[in-house]
């Protein structure tokens, strides 16, 4: 079975003054980063890949639209590629904060292929102003249990064994998972 998908993909190198390795401060340096992309609009929601030497940034909107099982298969595809450390889903997104109700916001999720998570999100009003004394951290290593509907992914790639198979077609990625 297999589908194709296109995907926008950016590479760059890792600059470790930025992407720090330990937990905490990677996460607390990508949401200070989305924080000031909030001056210049609203960022779409990007999936970050990184590894030893390179980051690969994914636009994940169009994968995040799909119905759940899909959009989730393809994020553990990407997260299962060789080489990668961790990925980070990093965007403004819709953060359910009871059964009926959910609230814009900006949110970092880092997940790590041993199943460790870092997360923080912070409401946000419609002028793309943070709201609240700070973003609300939460971590596996503290004991939280992971938010719903997010995560999982190098867990996924293992268990269905995925392999993501990209082909740069002009200058764009097309992506084909193979199961």
């Amino acid at each position: 079975m297999s589908g194709e998908q296109r995907l926008r993909i950016r590479s760059s190198p890792r600059d470790p003054a930025r992407l720090p390795e330990e937990d905490e401060a990677l996460g607390q340096s990508f949401f200070t980063q989305l924080a000031a992309s909030l001056l210049r609009g609203l960022p779409r929601p990007a999936l970050l890949l990184l590894r030893p030497a390179q980051v690969d940034q994914v636009d994940v909107l169009d994968v995040l639209r799909k119905p759940a099982d899909q959009g989730h298969t393809l994020l553990a595809a990407l997260c299962g590629q060789e080489g990668v450390e961790c990925a980070a889903l990093i965007g403004v997104l819709t953060v359910r904060t009871g059964p009926q109700r959910g609230a814009r916001a900006a949110v970092v999720f880092v997940e790590w292929p041993d199943n460790r998570w870092w997360t923080a999100w912070q409401p946000m009003d419609d002028s793309r102003v943070l709201v609240g004394e700070g973003p609300i951290v939460r971590a596996a290593v503290d004991g939280w249990p992971k938010p719903g509907g997010v995560g999982g992914w190098f867990a996924k790639a293992r268990r269905l064994d995925l392999q993501l198979r990209l082909t740069k077609v002009e200058d764009t990625v097309e992506g084909e998972t193979i199961h």
